[in-house]
Order: C-alpha cells, then sequence, then structure tokens
C-alpha cells in the first residue's frame, strides 16, 4: 500500500520517469483507489446508531457512530474524527 503523499505525489506527476510499467500500473491503480475513498468520505452519510454501555433510567442509550468505521461520533459533529467521513445528520440537525 502506498501513502497518502505517494498518491498526491503521483496523482499530481503521472509521468512517473525511471518506473517500468508494471511499476507504474501498480502505482496508478493504488493512486486511484486511495483517491475514491477519500472522496466517497467527502459524501455524508446518516450515523449508526448503536446500544452502548452507557445506562441511563434502566435502559441502554443508542449512541451515533460512524458509518465507515464504527467510531462513536458526538452528535452534531460534521465529520467522524477517527476516519474523516462526512455526517448527515438530517433535518435534525443542530448546528445549522
Amino acid at each position: 500500500m502506498i501513502t497518502t503523499q505517494q498518491a498526491i505525489d503521483y496523482l499530481r506527476d503521472p509521468i512517473c520517469e525511471g518506473l517500468s510499467t508494471k511499476e507504474k500500473l501498480k502505482l496508478h491503480e493504488e493512486a486511484v483507489v486511495m483517491a475514491v475513498e477519500a472522496l466517497e468520505k467527502q459524501i455524508p452519510k446518516e450515523p449508526v446508531y448503536k446500544k452502548d454501555d452507557i445506562y441511563v433510567k434502566n435502559q441502554f442509550v443508542e449512541l451515533p457512530h460512524c458509518p465507515a468505521c464504527n467510531w462513536e461520533v458526538p452528535t452534531g459533529d460534521m465529520h467522524c474524527f477517527m476516519c474523516g467521513q462526512a455526517i448527515d445528520w438530517g433535518e435534525n440537525n443542530d448546528t445549522e
């Protein structure tokens, strides 16, 4: 797997002088996959609500989690702190 910086460098300079065709194709494929993953995280997705280990009034509380990485997301945060996924809180978004 290539690093983020390697993908950026490649996408800025796709000539890749000095690399064999096979190396160029592998680098190209990995850079494109990384770019697509980053772009997909910009599309807001609704959080997934899961029962957590917080117990209030004799009930487990359902907390919002990132749909991409499953990390707990504080209500109203526009992006997941862990993976950067954009979060869509719908019409009930108190941050607007």
